[in-house]
């Protein structure tokens, strides 16, 4: 399997097997669906994972679905009487590997661009480096601030030994 461009060429999965290989053509786009889309599945693999590390098949389990709706073009996948598939048919008939690659070439041709609005909405204390503002616990209103004890000393320790 080989992404030239924006068209994915792999072995032909097609039943029967009559040519030697096929194409899918990804959107010279991801459209707005689809990229709030990815947003949406990004955001339910990290809820999925409840604060945990999120791993690469967590993140794909959400979003290859999403690029295999929205990111294709066109395809070249027939039947077994040389029809060209519809997208359900071919989700039927087309082996997990074939589908696993074109969401993966997908991903990468959309994944970046998709996920950069996510970059924006990160809370500001996940991010790493210094805050803006003190993070120190605030006084109550109206209270003084206590005073600081005078530091101890050895020889005022030794004074107070028996």
């Amino acid at each position: 399997m080989a992404l030239e461009g924006r068209t994915l060429v792999v072995e032909c999965p097609c039943p029967g097997t009559p040519h030697e290989h096929d194409t899918v053509t990804f959107s010279p786009v991801l459209p707005m669906a689809g990229g709030l889309a990815v947003i949406s599945a990004v955001r339910d693999a990290m809820r999925a994972t409840d604060g945990e590390e999120m791993d690469n098949l967590v993140l794909a389990a959400h979003t290859f679905p999403v690029y295999l709706r929205f990111a294709i073009e066109s395809w070249t996948f027939t039947d077994a009487a040389g029809h060209l598939l519809d997208r359900e048919r071919w989700d039927a008939l087309l082996p997990f590997g074939v589908k696993y690659a074109i969401a993966d070439a997908a991903d990468d041709l959309f994944g970046e661009e998709a996920l950069s609005p996510l970059v924006g909405t990160t809370p500001a204390s996940s991010r790493g480096g210094p805050t803006a503002t003190s993070t120190s616990r605030s006084r109550a209103s109206g209270s003084s601030p206590r005073s600081r004890s005078a530091p101890s000393s050895r020889a005022a320790s030794a004074a107070s030994e028996p």
